[in-house]
């Protein structure tokens, strides 16, 4: 959507922005992720499902419609439609991509300098043979990513190729992994890799990847059997690896490179060496990438049982509470009437206070003003009430929103900068009212006994340790009904 959209993002950002997310597989969900990058929708369900669809599609209808269920997301792009710091993030992908191609261009040259200066252009054998591993190390490569549950278009293609075909789930089978331990994946992937190296740099090894070849080949008969018979599917990727062990086999044979070798120690010992790291490695490195995308799975479900209301409100009624109210500070920001008030015990001289509000202020952003959030200033000691007592004065004087940028300069650089950062924004410190509502806020302090910050409350319930104050931003509309 954000590709057809033309809303600027990246890749990354939007596939955690989805993966993540508590709500991905509903439309509550999309339209939350839209929003999320300022890109305006809205919901509706229509009467009449035959007529309407074609004032909003121009897509052959009768099977969509056989599916739908009315109901319709609309979403518009404005002005404001970005991916939240879009900047921050493109330069992130930049630095990625940069980083892909140096090693892309790297290993291209280190392959080229290998093929021209030991001459394999003038051996027609070797060279044919460093193209169908080559081919063998891509298609290893996409049963990898399958295996992986990444997504590859090109996977994709091939594996849709005859009708009773899916590579999913052959290599789910158990049968897939050698000793339940090397999956057949990440072996030819080793086997491949292994071949190109010899081919490139030791070519007088050739004969024992003959040998490892030939040895290989009992492997292809399993292989087809094992899949039409017990698991009755195909796997087109699989099938193309098996093809490419006996292309390797008849070119090995057609050139003469089947013979035996002299079986000297140091050459045994190099080939076994040569085979032996990219299979090992691959069997370790490739897990360790699988885990990514299960971090991604454990925290969408993690996330959706976190946003569950009854999972919430249980939780949030084994807190403690404490009576908070505007009464106990006026410092809010945000929707003063909002269903929503989170209250944040802060101190101004407290780093990790500095950086819940960075977090809070992304919060009011993300809701649109549908959260209020209120501070309550603490301090460490008497010799720093001063910063509570300006803190307070600019936002009285100020207001709301000058207010809020006072604070993101305070505590981003104010703080080291102490008693001469308010120098320029001469508040009237003699108001009254400064010294009401600073003593509202000791009052509330001195009640609830409560000194460590930032602590955050929820409609006066403590958050549940297990909760973020992002969060909180799928509980807007929350009824605080504890029971």
């Amino acid at each position: 959507m954000l590709d057809l959209l033309k809303v600027k993002h990246t890749k990354v950002f939007a596939n955690r922005l989805f993966n993540e997310h508590p709500h991905k597989d509903n439309l509550f969900g999309l339209s939350d992720m839209l929003s999320a990058c300022g890109i305006r929708n809205a919901a509706t369900r229509i009467t009449d499902k035959e007529t309407d669809i074609f004032n909003i599609e121009r897509i052959p209808v009768s099977q969509f419609i056989r599916a739908w269920s009315d109901v319709i997301l609309l979403a518009e792009t404005s002005p404001e439609s970005i991916e939240p710091n879009y900047k921050e993030h493109r330069k992130q992908e930049f630095t990625d991509i940069a980083q892909k191609g140096i090693i892309a261009i790297a290993g291209m040259l280190i392959f080229v300098l290998a093929y021209i200066s030991h001459s394999l252009f003038a051996d027609l054998g070797i060279s044919l043979l460093l193209a169908v591993n080559l081919i063998g190390v891509y298609i290893c490569c996409l049963l990898v990513l399958k295996q992986l549950n990444i997504h590859s278009r090109y996977a994709d293609k091939i594996c849709s190729l005859f009708s009773k075909s899916d590579c999913n789930n052959v290599l789910e089978l158990d049968a897939a992994k050698l000793w339940g331990v090397f999956g057949w994946s990440e072996a030819g992937l080793g086997y491949f890799t292994a071949n190109c190296v010899i081919l490139l740099f030791l070519p007088h090894l050739i004969p024992y990847l003959a040998i490892v070849n030939i040895l290989a080949l009992p492997y292809t008969f399993w292989s087809v059997w094992y899949q039409k018979v017990k698991a009755r599917q195909w796997c087109p990727l699989c099938l193309i690896v098996q093809v490419l062990l006996w292309t390797v086999f008849v070119l090995d044979g057609w050139f003469g490179y089947i013979r035996l070798p002299g079986f000297g120690l140091p050459d045994l010992l190099i080939a076994g060496c040569v085979y032996a790291l990219p299979v090992f490695a691959f069997n370790l490195l490739i897990p360790k990438l699988g885990k990514g995308n299960q971090v991604e799975q454990l925290r969408q479900e993690m996330n959706s049982i976190k946003a569950n209301e009854e999972v919430f409100r249980t939780l949030v009624g084994q807190q403690p509470y404490y009576e908070t109210g505007k009464e106990d500070s006026c410092i809010l920001f945000g929707n003063p009437d909002a269903r929503l008030t989170v209250t944040i015990l802060t101190n101004p001289f407290c780093n990790p206070c500095a950086k819940m509000h960075a977090r809070a202020e992304s919060l009011l952003r993300e809701t649109k003003g549908e959260v209020c959030v209120q501070y309550i200033f603490s301090s460490f000691n008497e010799d720093l009430v001063y910063a509570n007592k300006y803190l307070i004065a600019v936002y009285l004087q100020k207001g709301r929103e000058a207010a809020m940028e006072i604070l993101d300069e305070w505590f981003d650089q104010g703080k080291t900068l102490r008693e001469r950062f308010f120098e320029n924004l001469q508040p009237d410190m003699d108001n009254p009212a400064i010294e009401a509502e600073f003593h509202r806020h000791e009052s509330w302090i001195e009640k609830t006994q409560l000194r460590a910050t930032p602590t955050i409350f929820v409609n006066g319930y403590k958050l549940p340790d297990n909760y973020k104050i992002e969060d909180l931003r799928y509980f807007t509309e929350f009824n605080f009904e504890i029971k």
